[in-house]
């Protein structure tokens, strides 16, 4: 992949995910500016130290991004395993506001990815209470308004992705014919932070879904998904969420839908 003459912007790209994308687009001759809250050990593009959780640090993080550039991949975020109020202001408004800031200086043709999940993959169900958390104007405020919903609070990480999965399509739709907005979302990774989702989600699910496939995913399986989304060759996709599991919901939904045993 040619990505010479190209600028990117990654987030969280000290480790996981985020280092093998960043990676993987400067080995296309891509200029890649990093944001982490942590300093990577070793990182060859412009780097920009900043806090993701509160609207100040988003906009101090904006404020180093230069213009011209050619796609935001927002991969930053922290599990379920994190308090509640944390996970939803990185997972959420970190994202949504980062990419109001940072949009205007994405030249026309660019794209957004927008890292989901596929424990997110019944967001729909929830579309009006999702749609309604993520427009607010105040973050602060809208992250207390949920602090009695144990739906929300309980399962913080799924919501905040279920977020993001609608927040993609609403950023897609806001800039048709400009800048494209597609999500990833991913299945059990092989992660620093895997050993989180198995506390969060259940070490037996985790565990047992490993399994099934073989083998966790690698950083590099979901980096290639979120490149290609990048690319010419993607074009035409915009609004769209690409599945990255190994098959794990396929299996899940034809499994639910098979007879009961007689």
């Amino acid at each position: 992949m040619n990505l010479d003459g190209q600028t990117l912007v990654v987030t969280g790209v000290a480790s996981g995910i985020g280092a093998a994308t960043a990676a993987l687009l400067q080995r296309g001759s891509a200029t890649v500016v990093g944001v982490d809250r942590n300093i990577p050990d070793a990182f060859a593009g412009t780097f920009v130290q900043g806090d993701l959780s509160t609207p100040e640090g988003v906009a101090a993080v904006a404020d180093q991004v230069p213009a011209g550039i050619h796609g935001l991949l927002n991969i930053a975020g922290v599990p379920g395993t994190a308090p509640w109020q944390t996970v939803l202001a990185v997972n959420v408004f970190g994202v949504r506001d980062l990419t109001r800031l940072l949009l205007p200086k994405i030249a026309d043709g660019g794209a957004v990815v927008n890292l989901a999940s596929n424990v997110a993959a019944g967001w729909a169900e929830r579309r009006e209470e999702v749609a309604r958390f993520v427009q607010a104007a105040d973050a602060a405020e809208a992250i207390a308004a949920v602090a009695d919903d144990p739906e929300v609070t309980g399962n913080s990480y799924r919501f905040s992705k279920e977020c993001v999965r609608w927040l993609t399509q609403v950023q897609a739709s806001e800039n048709l014919g400009r800048v494209r907005v597609n999500s990833v979302s991913p299945g059990p990774v092989q992660t620093p932070i895997l050993e989180d989702f198995k506390k969060d989600h259940g070490r037996e699910k985790v565990e047992g879904a490993v399994s099934l496939l073989g083998r966790a995913g690698q950083p590099e399986d979901i980096a290639a998904a979120i490149a290609f989304l990048l690319s010419p060759q993607a074009a035409w996709l915009n609004g769209t969420d690409l599945c990255v599991d190994g098959g794990l919901l396929a299996h899940r939904s034809v499994t639910a839908m098979a007879p009961a045993a007689a």
